[in-house]
């Protein structure tokens, strides 16, 4: 059986992410020209998707997609992109500093190849340093799914794909007894730097019944945000839907508490504005992907069919923290 493909980082991944063990033979799945193994079970016995390996897409490159690309992306074959392996079930670390596993990962191996070109990746743990390299023209392209925005559409183009719902985490148990938003007045709030705050609404919430703000910790990422969850360093801090499902199914000592104040926010890949041809490359691909019912099945594996979105250029006014 052939092995998996992934993403080849031009330097290796930040320390500190704890890998993951890719387990399992590749089986075909008879579809779309893919195979895959069934992934095994949680501790919980629920499915971990930590053990699921990644689709291998067999598309051949597209003309009028190809054309779409800026003469000197398709002269190099090469975009050079960042990523995140903070944000799981969509972007995770593989068994090795350069492998990248979820939801990104088959995606962007499927266009790769309708494209005919390789990403070349730098990880860019945070938000803000991703879009930083694209004000700098280091990256071309983020395949780190970052939230569209109506501020951020002034600088940069999204090729949306996801729907989170934002949620409370809380350690198992939820001992801080968090209820709404209004219970996270006072308490011990964590934030990731650089990324979409719902810090504002919680503050509204706060001033509103009278009480205390949230004492707020930044973080470098998620992973060093949820550690400081589980030790007990801070209280809760706003997630989506989508963490959760990854967190269960790992038997990780978190559960979520409902917070429609939060709202929703669409995510999606990122390019500067005036690069109009990369753009629409891309999005095309995503598009061609939806039609052959790729992009469906690789949603559906990683758990998070529920947050899938038609693939589209700067739709974030679908999300209600557009505005935000």
């Amino acid at each position: 059986m052939g092995s998996c493909t992934f993403l080849t980082l031009r330097r290796r991944l930040a320390t500190g992410f704890i890998s993951v063990a890719l387990l399992g033979l590749a089986a075909c799945d008879g579809s779309s020209g893919t195979s895959a193994t069934s992934p095994g079970t949680s501790p919980s016995g629920v499915v971990n998707l930590a053990t699921q390996a990644q689709l291998q897409p067999s598309f051949t490159a597209d003309d009028k997609l190809r054309a779409l690309l800026p003469q000197g992306v398709r002269d190099a074959g090469v975009v050079r992109t960042a990523v995140s392996v903070g944000l799981p079930p969509v972007n995770f670390p593989g068994a090795t500093s350069s492998e990248v596993k979820g939801l990104n990962a088959d995606l962007i191996a499927a266009v790769e190849q309708l494209l005919g070109v390789k990403f070349q990746s730098e990880n860019y743990p945070s938000t803000a340093s991703q879009l930083l390299a694209l004000d700098s023209g280091r990256i071309d392209l983020t395949t780190s799914t970052n939230g569209d925005t109506k501020a951020r559409q002034d600088k940069y183009d999204f090729v949306d794909i996801l729907l989170s719902r934002n949620v409370l985490m809380v350690k198992t148990g939820n001992p801080a007894g968090l209820k709404s938003a209004q219970d996270v007045c006072g308490k011990r709030f964590g934030e990731v730097k650089g990324s979409f705050s719902v810090l504002p609404t919680l503050q509204a919430v706060c001033q509103k019944a009278g009480r205390s703000n949230p004492e707020v910790s930044s973080f470098e990422d998620i992973p060093s945000m949820q550690l400081a969850l589980v030790s007990g360093r801070i209280d809760t801090y706003v997630g989506s839907d989508f963490n959760v499902v990854w967190d269960k199914s790992q038997g990780k000592p978190v559960d979520s508490v409902d917070l429609p104040e939060a709202g929703t926010l669409v995510l999606g890949w990122t390019v500067p504005k005036g690069k109009d041809g990369l753009r629409d490359a891309v999005a095309g691909a995503l598009r061609e992907l939806q039609q052959d019912g790729y992009y469906a099945k690789a949603f559906e594996r990683w758990g998070v069919a529920g947050n899938r979105l038609d693939p589209g250029v700067n739709i974030g006014a679908q999300g209600t923290g557009f505005n935000g």
